[in-house]
């Protein structure tokens, strides 16, 4: 009889140990799925600070000798940032695809004429704060004339923050997210471009929030900026969305380059991606997810 109790015994604490083993994979399964689906940001909320920089990339040492020639101008004057930010510091902000979405849009650009080196494409480890806003300076001082084009595309994380003086008149700013979990504001990367000559750019953000990012043609300003598109993936308090195995994208920067490939204009390629991306992620999540447009260009914006 106790030799029966004693298996019996041995047999449950076996089961429940099993049963444990079991249950965290399940928890890991599920945290997993939610985290590839919302681009919904957890990480600590710091601003970035020019002053105190961010980011591994320095500037090169000055040469000694003679001073270097001027450059020559350059054979094609369209510029580039493409960032793509899915692997961030531990694991609990990490998205599948946004890394996926700049490969694809740097293949775009250069597919539409940009030379590679015009590019500067930032993915996950060099997608840090500060070399984003070293790459804005960098295009800044490369684009000459109104007539120069200049995308700044950026896929990964976006957040809000509360109670910063950006020169808006907004208490609560949208920004994107760089993979040192550093937040650029929307005011700051208004002021990057408020320099800028050109007056054909396009500003693209695949991020939660960013239909709050129209701060970058002037909206809550006294001054507008001329001759920018900005497009977001969302409204301004919705979240963006990762696809599934089927697209490989996020939601929207997969409709959209589909749509860039169809049209090679940015009000094109919006129309047809907003209505699909709208209705992708509320078929396949059952949430809202509005893709915005702003424009102070006049007419279309053609690549």
């Amino acid at each position: 009889m106790k030799r029966n109790k004693l298996k019996i015994t041995i047999c449950i604490l076996v089961a429940t140990v099993m049963v444990l083993s079991i249950v965290p994979t399940v928890m890991v399964a599920a945290d997993e799925t939610n985290l590839y689906e919302k681009r919904q940001y957890s990480g600590p909320k710091i601003i970035f600070d020019e002053k105190v920089g961010s980011g591994d990339t320095k500037a090169p040492p000055e040469g000694k000798g003679k001073p270097p020639k001027p450059p020559k101008p350059p054979a094609v004057d369209k510029w580039a940032i493409v960032v793509g930010c899915a692997d961030y510091p531990g694991w609990s902000n990490d998205l599948m695809y946004p890394d996926d979405d700049a490969y694809d849009m740097f293949d775009y650009l250069v597919s539409k004429g940009y030379p590679e080196d015009n590019i500067k494409l930032l993915v996950n480890g060099k997608a840090k704060s500060g070399n984003i806003i070293r790459a804005i300076d960098w295009m800044n001082k490369q684009e000459k004339k109104e007539t120069s084009e200049c995308v700044f595309f950026f896929s990964g994380h976006g957040t809000t923050y509360d109670g910063y003086n950006d020169g808006d008149s907004e208490g609560t700013d949208e920004g994107i997210v760089a993979t040192d979990n550093i937040i650029i504001l929307d005011g700051q990367l208004r002021a990057k471009f408020s320099t800028f000559t050109s007056k054909k750019i396009t500003l693209i953000f695949d991020t939660c929030f960013s239909g709050g990012m129209d701060d970058l043609i002037g909206t809550y300003t006294s001054e507008t900026y001329e001759g920018r598109k900005v497009v977001t993936a969302c409204g301004e308090e919705e979240y963006s969305y990762d696809g599934q195995e089927d697209l490989q994208n996020g939601v929207f920067t997969h409709y959209f380059i589909v749509g860039l490939y169809t049209y090679s204009n940015i009000e094109d390629a919006f129309s047809y991606a907003e209505p699909l991306a709208k209705g992708y992620v509320s078929e396949n999540y059952g949430e809202t997810m509005n893709p915005q447009i702003y424009s102070t260009y006049t007419g279309k914006w053609e690549f």
